[in-house]
């Protein structure tokens, strides 16, 4: 859960009215949640292809399946692995900005406990000594004022802005190639689907149509979760914001 302010510095902000950060570590924590979530999915449904295809050799053998296996293990080295892997570089880095905002938000409240305890003994100062430590007073102000602003800064423009914007921009690629269905389209090249055929099957060809096309079909399925994978993942993160 979200850091809460003791009761003393939430005083003190009103007091000298200055908003605490909206930065919430708890919404980058679902994200990086929400990403490896999806890097497992992607994972899982990318293992039960890889069976399909071995599976596939009890209906289909010859040059041409020989092909296949070949290119779906390149292709599956060159794509997916990228996609995993990308999901959980992300993730970590949203972790890490986590537990940055996390450390810059208890940094800052240890100063302001110190300033509020600075500013009360002023205000008891100022009573025994007619007004003369309000001049301490107004220092204490504008140092609190400084504290939360710099806070803001490191908060929102090196944390938000820079790790975590760095972090997820590439996962946009990312979703866009699982919704693309990149390496079940490559599939559908090394089969011959969508240029009709042709080539060489080898002399130990055979095939038994229905099974193999019983296989084709967990293939689209297959692609059709992958794809299903990326818009759950999009409709999670849909509504994360980190901070107003």
């Amino acid at each position: 859960m979200s850091i809460e302010l003791p009761g003393e510095v939430v005083w003190f902000l009103n007091l000298i009215g200055v908003q605490w950060p909206n930065v919430d570590e708890d919404q980058v924590r679902a994200f990086a949640g929400h990403v490896r979530d999806f890097a497992t999915n992607l994972d899982s449904t990318h293992q039960a292809a890889t069976s399909t295809i071995q599976q596939m050799s009890s209906a289909y053998t010859g040059n041409s399946y020989e092909q296949l296996v070949e290119t779906w293990a390149r292709m599956s080295n060159d794509h997916m692995k990228e996609l995993v892997e990308s999901c959980h570089v992300v993730a970590t880095a949203l972790d890490v900005a986590a537990d940055a905002i996390v450390a810059a938000k208890v940094a800052a409240i240890a100063e302001l406990v110190a300033l509020v305890a600075s500013f009360v003994a002023d205000q008891a100062a100022a009573v025994l000594t007619f007004g003369a430590a309000e001049a301490a007073e107004a220092l204490v102000i504008e140092a609190g004022k400084k504290l939360i602003n710099a806070l803001i800064q490191q908060l929102e423009q090196q944390i938000i802005g820079q790790v975590i914007e760095a972090a997820v921009g590439p996962l946009e690629q990312v979703v866009e190639r699982a919704l693309g269905g990149l390496v079940f389209k490559g599939l559908e090249g090394a089969l011959g689907v969508s240029a009709g055929g042709g080539g060489s099957v080898g002399a130990s060809f055979s095939i038994m149509p229905e099974a193999l096309a019983s296989h084709a079909t967990a293939l689209q399925g297959h692609a059709d979760a992958v794809a299903g994978h990326a818009e759950t993942f999009a409709a999670n993160v849909a509504g994360v914001r980190f901070g107003d």
